[in-house]
């Protein structure tokens, strides 16, 4: 025997002997029950089989009442825990992903049947593999005491990475955290997981953590995915509710890591899609919709213990937290973390990799996650962002709204301002009340009421503009449209809303105004009687029984991928920010740009991009660029991009047959096939808009280095930051679409701005658009008939868009307004 082994041997005995006089009890009723299952076990049947239910060791009185009770117990819930086991087993090992590390080549998989010893709570049987992984594997398993499902986790300690001295200090340090007491002081844990044995044999190279299941038929965020497909928008609200109160937790409790350890807060570390658990409870609510709980395992405390001592030591924050969070979220509603073409993780940042959601406000959430707008500080402001009822209140709220709650009790003063600013409204109330008797009562014209100075040559409110038709109104646009995107995209303006539900919501009296869309002439069901008004663009040509009212502006934008701002050989800075109409002209038609060199490292060539299913905005880039004369050269490049257009969407479609064939080969042939027939219809389908270059642009230039050029609406690709807007107009009088205030001016956007930092300081230059200073604007206008009584409804519905609240409104839906509403910070 070394010496080393019989230090060990002595060491362990003398722990044994203390441990036995300072726990008599629990040691003597521990040995007593181990002796009771080690008899138990041995005992053999007819048959060759073991059975339980007529095992009758002899023991002394109060120990056979006791085991009887046991066996009783467990005949008795047998088959429901042979049920939940297979359960469990089922669905891991759909998951399971066998890959051998050159680390583990030396440390055996455990067997079938193999026993676990030395923790805490019991023994435990090995039922199976679900994942052997690089330094974990995952087992099912069985604890031997009660039968019940558990999971077993091996991390490994491989001799290349972990000399004996570190193993050691690693298996001391898992012990002790695997003690860790996630629970606040009233028993809650906030569905966070924790270890219910650790084992750390010395003389193995290996430690197993022992997880009881929290619900039966609890499985990863991944493999949810990969068995239901995408969440719906509501659903990832609800994970993202429940994940965030539990970091709250993590982030702020006192938690005892040891025993005669605590630690003022924990952050989670290692957030992805298969350390998140979900448990759907199929007993529908109230609403009949199933419930689910989202459960926060594998803390980077205990997992990091075995990364190799030289990898990179990674100081985890909150702030990651939420980061991760934001990618998971992101994962969630797109149904995957991997393209399923490119086979390429997928990125947030890169529009396209988006899913097509209505939901504008979660978007902006996720934004706010991930770090690509300005991030939340704590768990508990994005939480109160999550849940709150209106976008103006999250946006528009003083910082002291996200407070702690216990900061907020230590703040006297808060009291009295709430109490100032709940009389200031309940005055404010009684006046709008006062104002609304006087209307219903007819009297508006002999009680005069102080007049609060006008901002602005128009009417601030929709209320104060009289006389709005109330019967039944009907008006039209053009699908697919600017208004048509405008007016029925959700969440754009209020969340969950739509621009026409929200006026409705806001004024009463447009409640049986009915919105329409046409793919016929919207001037002509004006001037027949079959629509009230009209939205739509300006006509040079209106027919004389019908007139026009400007609400706001457009305009056609050039872009450019925007990279790293700091760069000093970007696009845009190569561009010096701006392009004339004679080089669009140019690019549009011979493909090319003369005197003009690419960024160093970038390819040469030039590729165009262009809207092909967004009809306005090609004919819009036809009679602003060519000025109506549309030279065949552009004619044959359109035509030339549909064609590689159904040719790329052929090669996609082939590719995925390919992809879903290998990466769901353990599904029925048939449900293979749904997926593919989905997917090509989703490819097929897929609009060749706006949203589609944005992401086609950036995707290139970051792949390939792609030095790419493409146009669209404003409207369309305001208020993100994947490409960059060139400044346009003739040689020497080029002008920028938006601007910003610098040291206390107003100046266009350039080069050096950090477009996706900055959001929010800057906007569209209204002065440019009003004044046509900007050459690829056009306008967008009510059309209504001449004839005062057949056109009230659509003369009115204008004045009410011109109102500094209708403008205010269009403005956040994406258009330009007719005039500056307020300051800007």
């Amino acid at each position: 025997m070394r010496l080393t082994d019989l230090v060990n041997s002595v060491g362990s005995s003398v722990r044994e002997v203390t441990n036995f006089i300072r726990y008599p009890l629990q040691n003597i009723s521990r040995i007593a029950m181990r002796r009771a299952q080690d008899e138990y076990e041995k005992i053999e049947v007819p048959f060759g089989k073991k059975s339980p239910e007529k095992v009758q060791p002899v023991r002394e009185s109060k120990t056979r009442t006791l085991e009887a009770a046991v066996i009783r117990r467990e005949i008795k819930e047998k088959e429901k825990e042979k049920e939940t086991a297979t359960a469990v087993k089922i669905v891991e090992t759909k998951r399971l992903v066998r890959r051998r590390s050159r680390g583990a080549e030396d440390i055996p998989i455990l067997q079938k049947e193999q026993e676990l010893r030395g923790g805490r709570r019991g023994r435990y049987r090995i039922e199976g593999l679900l994942k052997d992984g690089e330094r974990v594997r995952l087992y099912q398993g069985t604890h031997l005491i009660n039968s019940k499902p558990i999971l077993i986790k091996e991390y490994l300690l491989p001799e290349r990475d972990f000399n004996k001295q570190e193993a050691r200090e690693r298996k001391d340090k898992f012990e002790r955290l695997a003690s860790l007491n996630l629970k606040n002081g009233g028993g809650q844990d906030f569905r966070l997981v924790s270890p219910w044995d650790a084992i750390a044999p010395q003389n193995e190279k290996r430690c197993y953590l022992i997880i009881e299941p929290p619900m039966h038929n609890c499985i990863t965020l991944r493999e949810y995915l990969h068995a239901n497909g995408a969440m719906t928008q509501e659903q990832v609200r609800k994970v993202l509710d429940q994940v965030l109160q539990t970091l709250w937790f993590l982030h702020t409790q006192k938690l005892r890591i040891s025993s005669d350890e605590v630690q003022q807060g924990l952050p989670h570390g290692n957030l992805n899609l298969d350390s998140l658990g979900i448990a759907i409870n199929n007993q529908p609510t109230a609403f009949d919709e199933p419930q689910f709980f989202i459960y926060v395992s594998d803390l980077a405390l205990w997992e990091d213990l075995f990364k190799p001592p030289t990898a990179k030591i990674i100081n985890y924050s909150p702030e990651q937290d939420l980061k991760e969070l934001g990618y998971v979220s992101f994962y969630l509603l797109s149904g995957t973390d991997i393209h399923p073409i490119y086979n390429q993780p997928l990125d947030p940042k890169i529009q396209e990799h988006w899913p097509d959601i209505k939901d504008n406000r979660l978007k902006k959430f996720i934004y706010r996650l991930l770090g690509i707008d300005p991030p939340f500080k704590t768990a508990f402001e994005a939480r109160q962002a999550l849940k709150a009822p209106a976008p103006e209140e999250i946006m528009e709220a003083p910082a002291d709204v996200f407070t702690e709650p216990d900061e907020i009790e230590k703040n006297q003063n808060y009291a009295i301002v709430r109490l100032l600013l709940k009389v200031f409204t309940l005055g404010l109330i009684a006046w709008l009340l006062w104002r609304i008797i006087l209307v219903v009562l007819g009297n508006g014209g002999e009680v005069r009421l102080p007049k609060i100075p006008a901002i602005s040559p128009e009417n601030c409110c929709l209320a104060e503009v009289d006389k709005v038709p109330t019967e039944r109104v009907t008006y039209t646009t053009e699908a697919d449209g600017v208004w048509s995107y405008v007016l029925s995209n959700f969440s754009l303006v209020s969340y969950g809303k739509t621009l026409d539900q929200e006026l409705k919501a806001r004024d009463t009296r447009l409640a049986n105004y009915t919105f329409n869309t046409s793919t016929e002439n919207v001037i002509e069901e004006v001037s027949s009687g079959r629509a009230n008004f009209a939205l739509t663009s300006y006509i040079d040509k209106l027919p004389d029984n019908l007139q026009q009212e400007e609400v706001a502006y457009d305009g056609l934008v050039v872009f450019v991928a925007f990279s790293d701002n700091k760069r000093e050989q970007s696009i845009p800075s190569a561009l010096d920010g701006k392009i004339t109409l004679n080089q669009l002209r140019e690019l549009y038609t011979t493909g090319t740009l003369e005197n003009w060199s690419s960024p160093a490292g970038m390819n040469k060539d030039i590729k165009l991009y262009m809207p092909l299913d967004n009809y306005k905005a090609i004919k819009l880039f036809e009679q602003l660029v060519f000025k109506g004369g549309t030279p065949n050269e552009f004619i044959d490049l359109k035509q030339k991009a549909i064609r590689e257009a159904i040719e790329e969407k052929q090669k996609l479609g082939e590719a995925v047959v390919a992809r879903i064939n290998e990466q769901y080969d353990y599904k029925p042939g048939w449900q293979r096939q749904e997926l593919i027939e989905k997917a090509r219809r989703s490819i097929y389908e897929r609009k060749i808009d706006e949203s589609y270059i944005l992401g086609e642009i950036l995707k290139d230039f970051e792949q390939n280095q792609t030095v790419g050029i493409g146009f669209g609406l404003l409207s369309r690709v305001f208020n993100q930051c994947a490409v960059y807007p060139l400044a346009v107009g003739e040689k020497g009088r080029e002008v920028q679409t938006l601007v910003q205030k610098v040291d206390g001016q107003i100046k266009p956007i350039e080069p050096t701005t950090d477009l996706c930092n900055d959001k929010g300081s800057y906007w569209p230059d209204v002065e440019a658009f009003d004044s046509g200073r900007y050459p690829l604007r056009y306008r967008l206008v009510v059309v209504y008939p001449k004839d005062e009584q057949r056109g009230e409804a659509g003369r009115k519905f204008a004045e009410l868009l011109k109102t500094d609240e209708g403008q205010r409104l269009l403005g956040e839906a994406g258009l330009v307004t007719l005039r500056k509403i307020s300051e800007r910070n």
